[in-house]
């Protein structure tokens, strides 16, 4: 899977817009669901990813509950996926505004943003309403300051800069739970990273 990065100043609809289509055979098929990411060179990744459904389940309000069990949607990112001794930083985002966010190279070589001493990320939700319907949106801003402490270099991102990354629609106790991603994973797993597609700068 290829996704183009926009490069810009400022947040713009202009950005290319990924899907979440592959939904595992596991489960059900979960709403419609997708997303942009802008690299703002001053500020760091702006990621915005919304769906369309009307009654979302949502029981979690703190940084680094189990937000997953929630209807949540997730972006999975390896800025420097050529430095593999650092990994990948996961945003994972629920209807209340609640996250959970870690870094390391895999499931279970990771830690919280926030036992590193850095700031966890800010989400912000929105309602939204299209064609297929009422929804709700999540953005959040991974801060250049951030990025910058977790893969120990200044975060200066050319045209052509090639990410590795996975984004995801999930609701592990939902009535009919589902999972899907962006690209396709070999079984009910997000933290596999042989499965990122890739991110080109441009």
């Amino acid at each position: 899977m290829l996704y183009e990065v926009l490069t810009a100043a400022e947040i713009t609809k202009d950005a290319p817009v990924f899907e979440v289509s592959n939904w595992r055979e596991e489960g059900h098929v979960g709403p419609s669901t997708y997303g942009r990411m802008i690299y703002i060179p001053e500020k760091g990744l702006d990621l915005t990813m919304w769906c369309f459904e009307s009654n979302p389940r949502a029981l979690y309000h703190n940084p680094n509950d189990p937000v997953h069990t929630d209807s949540c949607m997730e972006a999975f990112i390896n800025v420097y996926p050529k430095l593999p001794a650092y990994g990948y930083i996961s945003v994972e985002m629920n209807h209340n505004g609640a996250s959970h966010c870690s870094f390391g190279t895999g499931r279970y070589t990771r830690k919280y943003i926030l036992d590193r001493g850095l700031p966890h990320p800010e989400v912000q939700i929105s309602q939204v309403q299209g064609e297929e319907g009422p929804g709700w949106q999540a953005h959040c801003l991974i801060k250049k300051e951030l990025l910058e402490a977790l893969y120990e270099r200044s975060l200066e991102l050319k045209p052509g800069h090639v990410m590795k990354a996975n984004f995801y629609k999930c609701a592990d106790h939902a009535d009919a739970p589902y999972w899907g991603s962006w690209s396709p994973v070999d079984k009910v797993d997000f933290h596999r990273p042989e499965n990122f597609g890739e991110l080109t700068v441009c």
